[in-house]
């Protein structure tokens, strides 16, 4: 088994991963209640998951041989992974690199494998896992996707029924006629110079980041388009 201490933030890119096709998954240690809707999806997300990087963060790795996917790496202070785990995954083939971190750190395991990520030149990361029953952590990764150290990467986050991901500029949204879409503001405000494709429709105003006046939109057209002069939003669109 390859193993690295990591308590150096910096080394997360000692060695560069092996780029695949610039898509990774990352796996985090949160609820997954339906592993055959989550697999689905990532499916019709990535073409081939055996040329998709996968990073399992800690406890996360359980998800993984769940999902029968094989981490390339699990990153994290190792709390929440158990020896069980690890040969019930073959860490013993050396094929999984282990990057360890004290507990007293500033970073969560899941931040740690996204900055690995990114570091290490994925483009399109899709977070699974993210959401469980500490509301402080499920908080923390939706923070997590909207910093500003990510704007270059496409970043989203599933559920069993929905993508949940950050809009910063004028934009496109692929959906299906009839599904839900909700749209929140991240900053004080976010100015609507207009929207298409959606049932409520926003022109010349500003949705406010509370009260959350953007809840339970509804895709008219198989697209939205959503022009935005200022600010940023949060969108979670149903599967």
């Amino acid at each position: 088994m390859k193993q690295k201490k990591g308590d150096n933030y910096n080394n997360l890119n000692l060695k560069p991963a092996k780029l695949f096709n610039n898509n990774a998954i990352l796996v985090t240690n949160g609820s997954i209640k339906d592993y055959g809707s989550i697999y689905g999806t990532l499916t019709k997300n990535f073409a081939s998951l055996s040329d998709t990087f996968v990073i399992a963060a800690d406890g996360g790795a359980l998800h993984c041989s769940n999902l029968r996917i094989s981490p390339n790496v699990i990153i994290g202070d190792m709390d929440s992974i158990t020896k069980g785990m690890i040969e019930k995954l073959g860490a013993g083939n050396g094929e999984i690199e282990f990057i360890s971190f004290s507990q007293a750190k500033d970073e969560s395991d899941t931040q740690l494998a996204l900055d690995y990520l990114v570091k290490n030149g994925y483009e399109r990361i899709i977070i699974v896992g993210a959401f469980g029953s500490r509301a402080d952590h499920s908080y923390a990764n939706l923070s997590l996707i909207s910093s500003p150290y990510y704007d270059n990467v496409k970043v989203s986050i599933i559920t069993e029924n929905s993508e949940i991901f950050v809009v910063k500029n004028t934009c496109r949204i692929k959906g299906e006629t009839g599904k839900k879409i909700s749209i929140f503001s991240l900053t004080p405000f976010t100015f609507f110079e207009k929207t298409y494709g959606l049932k409520y429709r926003l022109k010349n105003e500003k949705l406010l980041l509370s009260p959350a006046r953007g809840l339970s939109n509804e895709f008219t057209k198989n697209s939205a388009k959503i022009t935005i002069t200022e600010g940023w939003l949060l969108i979670v669109k149903e599967l």
